[in-house]
């Protein structure tokens, strides 16, 4: 899902490794390591109903429109710019990327995976942008979240220009690329995804 204020994806606008330690002791390894697939058993347990909720709580709890609208910024919907992607599935268009649910999200339709799956915003006035927020839900999932993402800015699609690129992690949760020193006003934002993970 994506709110640009964008899988969920959010602009804001103004008004105009998982590191892993390595234990020196064999048994504390194999310790850690059983330790470890016991955990991943009971997650792979977790009715899916929770991870469901979860999603919901994280979603909400942490939605980036709150510290936005204390900032001044607004969230971008539909009326303000046309939002378009570069090929869905039917009934997971667009639209889903702005629907509010976690649990929805804009499914591409590309034949080929090693091709870019993009999100066009086009504005009806130049606009600045603030800050794109992604809400990613890398267990859901897994084999098709996205992995980079490069926006890109400009006054038509023909003379974008690279603003930001940024990686999303293996999580639940919004990620969030603050763009407001690398941009002015805008009439076109694009959103690429360059490379998703592959399960």
């Amino acid at each position: 899902m994506s709110d640009d204020y964008a899988d969920h994806a959010s602009d804001f606008s103004d008004p105009l490794d998982e590191s892993f330690q390595h234990n020196a002791s064999g048994i504390e390894q194999s310790d850690h390591s059983t330790a470890e697939q016991n955990e991943s058993e009971a997650d792979s347990n977790i009715d899916d109903s929770v991870k469901e909720e979860r999603a919901r709580d994280m979603y909400e709890e942490s939605h980036p429109d709150k510290e936005q609208q204390q900032q001044g910024g607004r969230e971008i919907g539909f009326q303000e710019a046309n939002w378009s992607v570069s090929s869905h599935r039917p009934h997971w268009g667009p639209e889903k990327l702005r629907d509010n649910n976690p649990l929805t999200y804009w499914q591409s339709d590309c034949p080929d995976a090693k091709k870019y799956h993009i999100i066009d915003l086009t504005f009806r006035q130049a606009t600045i942008i603030k800050q794109v927020s992604m809400f990613i839900d890398f267990y859901q999932d897994e084999s098709y979240t996205p992995k980079t993402v490069v926006i890109r800015g400009g006054n038509s699609i023909r003379d974008l220009v690279d603003v930001l690129t940024f990686e999303c992690p293996q999580t639940v949760g919004w990620v969030n690329a603050d763009i407001s020193e690398a941009t002015e006003t805008t009439t076109t934002l694009r959103e690429t995804i360059t490379d998703r993970r592959t399960g």
